[in-house]
């Protein structure tokens, strides 16, 4: 076999690979404008939520980080009222200030009125494992990355466990050689340019997408 059929070959496994492995995509949505957050009733039809601390029983320290991305995409759906919990400490501080008399009366921010939440929600990250298996060859390989949560939804008024799931995220990326792929003629630029997010970087946006799809779905 020649050396150009062998290429051919191994690039045509490689792109089979990419049309069978599993895809993640978010739709990104704007969410509610600044005046329909506000103008929402703390005690109308939507509930309060709160996304809490993200415990992280892998090696890499990640809890935070999805703790944030979960509270924006819960925010983006515009089905509940989401309260902050990360940032609380700045938000008292800013109230205390403003009770010192420091801060001018008219501007500042009055006490008593931040909202509590009605259902809290926890999570623990289990798995977070970039690549953890794969294929190789001389032009590339396909490596495929884990990601999982165990959540649970709290009701904060009788701190009961309302509902607990486990979510995670699948995903594999084609890493090609691009020194092999110059040798055989092959611009490696032109398929590189198209991998705009790392197999875990998708992974941890699917697992996010699922987790906000089984809240909306216990709670709306």
């Amino acid at each position: 076999m020649s050396k150009s059929s062998a290429m051919f070959i191994m690039l045509s496994f490689l792109f089979s690979l990419l049309c069978c492995a599993p895809t993640a995509e978010v739709v990104v949505k704007e969410g509610p404008t600044i005046a329909e957050a506000q103008a929402d009733s703390a005690t109308g039809k939507k509930l309060r939520i709160a996304v809490m601390g993200f415990e992280n029983k892998t090696r890499y320290d990640v809890g935070r980080g999805m703790r944030a991305m979960l509270t924006t995409s819960l925010f983006r759906t515009n089905k509940f009222i989401v309260i902050e919990r990360e940032e609380l400490r700045d938000i008292l501080l800013e109230q205390r200030l403003g009770a010192t008399g420091v801060v001018n009366s008219e501007t500042a921010a009055p006490t008593g009125e931040v909202e509590g939440a009605q259902v809290l929600i926890y999570g623990t990250v289990t798995e977070f494992e970039p690549g953890h298996k794969g294929a190789s060859t001389i032009v590339g390989g396909a490596q495929q990355s884990h990601v999982a949560i165990d959540m649970k939804l709290v009701d904060a008024r009788t701190s009961r466990i309302l509902a607990t799931t486990t979510v995670e995220g699948k995903t594999t990326d084609i890493n090609l050689n691009t020194k092999m792929l110059k040798y055989v003629g092959v611009s490696p630029l032109y398929y590189l340019e198209i991998w705009d997010h790392t197999p875990v970087g998708s992974a941890i946006r699917l697992c996010i997408d699922k987790a906000v799809d089984y809240i909306v779905t216990k709670l709306e």
